[in-house]
């Protein structure tokens, strides 16, 4: 693979990344879908909902006591602000830093009047992908792989390799039961057009799973 060299083989190999193979089964362990995120000025309480938002300032409080801790995040776009509230993640406060933008998906939810997000994850925003307006692949990483990195590596493999790789299944199976063919689905579970798309991925590779799970039963 292309700008892979003996060094960055043996970091990816930590990730059980060892051949392009490897690499074209390292499923996403999630997405950020871009095309559907809201501008904070948008958000109604009770959503679950994504947003990209300029860390404006953090601070960390002990409450109950001292027993616990309380992290407070001002996010703000060119629309609002909103406030983000972390409990017990003391070690966050330091990954906060102001002026830097970031993504934050969670539910919105109301206090003293005013609405607030409990965010279920956050990223630091990759400005590269964040205009090709598609769904983003989260890859689990590993100390020395950066999200951007595996991301374009990742790229290069689908695009180059995906297309390569012969579809176990006769054609006339996959019609019988509505399926799309393997180097589609290896393509858009990676790298998604849209959510019908990665729907018609993940329903590919759950029946080839599961096929082969048959198939050594009998």
């Amino acid at each position: 693979l292309s700008g892979v060299g003996p060094t960055t083989a043996k970091t990816l190999e930590k990730l059980g990344l060892r051949t392009l193979g490897d690499m074209l089964t390292y499923y996403p362990r999630r997405y950020n879908d871009f095309s559907q995120m809201k501008p904070i000025n948008r958000l109604v309480f009770g959503e679950e909902v994504s947003i990209i938002g300029t860390v404006w300032e953090a601070h960390l409080r002990k409450i109950r006591g001292g027993q616990a801790t309380l992290l407070r995040v001002i996010l703000s776009d060119s629309t609002g602000t909103i406030e983000c509230s972390w409990f017990n993640q003391p070690w966050l406060a330091e990954k906060f830093r102001p002026g830097e933008q970031i993504v934050v998906s969670g539910k919105v939810n109301q206090y003293l009047g005013r609405l607030v997000m409990q965010p279920a994850d956050w990223e630091p925003l990759d400005r590269q992908l964040l205009h090709t307006g598609r769904i983003v692949p989260v890859y689990s990483l590993t100390e020395g792989v950066t999200a951007k990195t595996l991301r374009e590596r990742m790229n290069l493999v689908v695009n180059q390799w995906a297309p390569r790789v012969p579809d176990p299944l006769p054609e006339a199976m996959r019609q019988r039961a509505g399926l799309i063919d393997y180097p589609t689905a290896l393509k858009q579970i990676h790298f998604p057009d849209d959510q019908k798309s990665l729907a018609a991925a993940r329903a590919r590779l759950a029946f080839d799973e599961l096929f082969r799970l048959q198939f050594a039963a009998l």
